[in-house]
Parts: structure tokens; C-alpha cells; sequence
């Protein structure tokens, strides 16, 4: 039977996500209470190298066989990301997982879809917001911290300034792989402009 789900955009999920989803329903009490302990850290992408070790100690501490474990961490994986990366509502995303486990009358359905819901907004408010890094850096530098403090210029090689006031922006940003900072010094007027521009944007 194929399912569309909407964490896919109305695609059926492959063939083995169910199978594999279902497989989380019989792992030991114990680490299925504590299943985001391992899911959690495998969801960035690429997968950190560490995830394999971190594997294997969940497994060991509560007592599940490593393939079943693996299993069920790779269809949960898979689904999580697709739905956060469409912005899926949680009730869309309970329905695909309902469907996927059996529909709302399946035990497994019962024991699955809890766990998975338990930190499915915060997880997608996260990698939300890790996409729109990613999206940024894609097209330039990013702004990471903004630092500044208000000065006065009381003298100079071109003359007496008198008591004109500043201010002093530090920017650090990211251009790739490459950090690095920049600092500004603004007018009072330039600085006028550009709490008026911040207005508009925020507005």
C-alpha cells in the first residue's frame, strides 16, 4: 500500500520507512523513553561521525539490538527532516506518522506517534531556523554579532570637531568557511537613516 504523506509533499514514503518506522514500536520500554537521546544528535545532515559510536552506547545501555535500533532511529530520522524542512504543521505530521504505523486504531500507531511528537516543534523550529543560515550563507556573508558603542570625536588632523558624537558598529560575519569582522563609524545622521531603515524592514 502506498501512503502520500504530506512531510513528502504528497508522495508515498519508500517502500521500507514503514516497516522500519514500526520497528521503534518494539524496542524495551526504557528506550523508547528516552528514544530523542539518540534520534536528537543524528538529525543534522550530514550525520556527525560521532552518531555511529553514540549508536552503539544507546544500545548497550538499554539492552536493544543495534539493528533494530538502527532502524528505527532511520525512518524517524527521515521523516522528522522532511516534515521540518516543509514547516509541517504537527497535526500533518501526526497523521502521516498515524498512517504510516498501522492507522489510529494500531498499537504501534499508539506507541509511535507520541514519542515523536514529544519534541517535534522544538526540532522544527531548530532546523528551521539552521535552513535559513544555510539558505544565507548560500548567497554571501552572513552577519553573526553586532557589537557597537556610542564616541565623540573632539579633535583630529583635519581640525577641532567639537563635540560631534558617533557611532561605532563592529559586525562579525561569516563568507563560507571564512569569519571575520568589520567596523563601521556612523554619523549621527548616518545612524538616523539607518534606524529608519531597520523601522521599515521590521515593519
Amino acid at each position: 500500500m502506498t501512503l502520500p504523506l504530506f512531510c513528502l509533499g504528497g508522495k508515498a514514503a519508500p517502500e521500507a520507512i514503514a516497516a522500519d518506522l514500526k520497528t521503534l514500536a518494539r524496542l524495551p520500554e526504557r528506550a523508547r523513553a528516552r528514544f530523542w537521546d539518540a534520534l536528537g544528535p543524528a538529525l543534522p545532515d550530514p550525520v556527525p561521525a560521532s552518531a555511529e559510536s553514540a549508536l552503539d552506547t544507546f544500545a548497550r545501555a538499554f539492552d536493544v539490538p543495534r539493528d533494530d535500533l538502527a532502524r528505527a532511529l532511520k525512518a524517524s530520522r527521515f521523516l522528522v527532516r522532511e516534515a521540518c524542512a516543509r514547516g509541517l504543521e504537527r497535526s500533518r505530521f501526526e497523521e502521516d506518522i498515524v498512517g504510516l504505523a498501522g492507522g489510529s486504531l494500531s498499537p504501534e500507531a499508539a506507541v509511535i506517534a507520541p514519542i515523536l511528537l514529544s519534541k517535534y516543534d522544538a526540532v522544527r523550529t531548530a532546523i528551521g531556523a539552521g535552513a535559513l543560515r544555510d539558505t544565507l550563507t548560500d548567497h554571501g556573508a552572513v552577519v553573526e554579532s553586532i557589537e557597537w558603542r556610542v564616541d565623540a570625536v573632539l579633535a583630529s588632523s583635519r581640525g577641532d570637531a567639537g563635540t560631534g558624537k558617533i557611532a561605532i558598529l563592529t559586525l562579525g560575519y561569516r563568507d563560507g568557511d571564512r569569519k571575520d569582522r568589520i567596523t563601521l563609524h556612523l554619523s549621527s545622521e548616518k545612524l538616523e537613516e539607518l534606524r529608519r531603515a531597520c523601522e521599515r524592514m521590521s515593519g
